[in-house]
């Protein structure tokens, strides 16, 4: 997928706002739904929310570096499920209503979550599409490496093929044409 900055989609997008941030706030919640979307954009940093670089094998914030030639990437992948109504925010998963959730949510893949999503594509025998419904659960975390940080999360994923995805009809279709 090339990202055009002009196009109609990014000109709909950048008027909608982003979707809420899909989160797992305990082991066993599951966050699933429609692909709409996906990019690929800079990570930055939690405190500064500077971009990050690589500097060697070690992740830098802009301003302490010189050299932007390696920038740190995640994807963003944009999915519509059911609204659940709620979000969680900061480290501690305080739970924040959403009174007009519309359900679409963007899971930063990185990661544990980039490594148990190419497993899924793997297993579906599949590549990365929009219309393809995806399922996320928070298995596991692993150890906590830093006490300013939550323990890292530990993810198992389940892919599903566009045109075998049974959600795409009601998530997409408005009258009677198939989008795949």
């Amino acid at each position: 997928m090339t990202y055009d900055p002009f196009s109609t989609k990014a000109a709909e997008s950048f008027l909608e706002g982003g979707a809420t941030a899909a989160k797992w706030p305990q082991v066993g919640y599951v966050v699933e739904g429609t692909v709409t979307d996906y990019s690929m954009a800079q990570q930055t940093d939690y405190d500064s929310g500077e971009n990050l670089y690589w500097v060697g094998s070690s992740r830098v914030e802009e301003s302490k570096t010189e050299n932007h030639s390696k920038p740190v990437m995640q994807m963003l992948l944009t999915l519509q499920g059911k609204p659940t109504g709620e979000t969680w925010e900061g480290l501690q998963n305080i739970r924040k209503a959403l009174p007009d959730d519309d359900g679409m949510r963007t899971a930063y893949v990185k990661g544990a979550l980039q490594a148990a999503l190419k497993d899924a594509l793997r297993v579906a025998n599949t590549k990365l599409e929009t219309g393809a419904y995806v399922r996320i659960e928070r298995v596991a975390d692993g150890p906590k490496s830093n006490p300013k940080f939550a323990a890292p999360h530990r993810y198992t994923a389940t892919w599903t093929p566009a045109a075998q995805n049974p959600h795409a009809v009601a998530d997409f279709m408005d009258d009677d044409v198939s989008p795949f």
